[in-house]
């Protein structure tokens, strides 16, 4: 982007917290104007007094479209317009696929995919007609890799990927930029308040649970990511003239896509012989 910050509008949605918080922070320490949703807007009310020309904190749970689009109505008539979406407000989901209770798979879709989803619709009318924007939408690593016990969380973040992608082509025309955010363990809340279990769980998976509790209960506050230094980040992103399509930020994350990506390759050398006998022979 050529715009200065005083005069760039960041939409940052769930920001009461985690990476939300901290980019609205180093946003608002930069300069930039921000409309910040989240569900509590008292959360943010010091941050509010000292920064009165700069952040505004509109009401919104992304389940509910109304809410949304009175946000970037909101943001539009205080500046004008709106330059970054930041798509983070959502929450992981743990349980064995067997076992989770099918209204909270639904429910986690609701959130980290049909709420992304709504928020993109209700500020893309705006970008497409100021023929710019950017849109950094949080991902994971399990955007793209799963693991045990989180298969409907993993899932939620590869449609968003899949999302991502289909709109960095289909929105190219206009100037617009999609990046998928796809970060590995930071030191943010998610690894404890933000990362919820099945109401009910199956006995069966007792020992796998038992795993994964363990392994959440040592990470959570020992993190190797700082999400200061990925808010920076995301913030660099956003003003380059060549934003990625996905940034897996973190030594985790950059490892794991580099074997996801090996292992995918592997299974394609193995199997290319049958693999491309399975077209007709003419088409050949």
């Amino acid at each position: 982007m050529s715009r200065s910050p005083s005069e760039t509008v960041w939409f940052v949605t769930g920001s009461s917290s985690g990476f939300g918080l901290c980019l609205v922070r180093q946003l608002l320490a930069a300069g930039y104007n921000v409309s910040g949703t989240l569900r509590k807007p008292d959360l943010l009310a010091e941050l509010v007094t000292q920064y009165p020309d700069h952040l505004i904190t509109p009401e919104v749970d992304v389940t509910k479209p109304e809410q949304t689009s009175a946000a970037v109505d909101a943001t539009i008539a205080k500046w004008g317009r709106i330059d970054v979406l930041a798509n983070n407000a959502g929450y992981g989901q743990g349980g064995m696929i067997e076992d989770v209770p099918m209204d909270e798979v639904r429910a986690v879709f609701e959130t980290n995919v049909f709420g992304a989803l709504e928020t993109i619709r209700a500020v893309l009318p705006t970008m497409r007609a100021q023929r710019s924007g950017v849109i950094l939408n949080l991902s994971s690593v399990v955007g793209l890799v799963s693991y045990r016990g989180s298969g409907f969380y993993a899932a939620t973040k590869h449609a968003l990927e899949a999302i991502s992608e289909s709109l960095s082509i289909e929105l190219a025309g206009w100037g617009i930029k999609v990046s998928a955010i796809e970060p590995g363990p930071f030191r943010t809340d998610f690894a404890g308040r933000s990362y919820k279990w099945p109401s009910k769980r199956m006995s069966e998976y007792d020992e796998l649970y038992q795993v994964a509790f363990d392994i959440y209960e040592r990470m959570n506050g020992n993190q190797a990511g700082d999400p200061v230094r990925a808010a920076k980040l995301m913030i660099e992103v956003a003003e380059s003239s060549n934003p990625p399509l996905r940034l897996p930020m973190g030594r985790f994350a950059y490892e794991e896509t580099e074997l996801y990506v090996e292992s995918i390759e592997s299974d394609r050398e193995t199997w290319k012989d049958k693999l491309l006998a399975t077209d007709y022979p003419e088409s050949g």
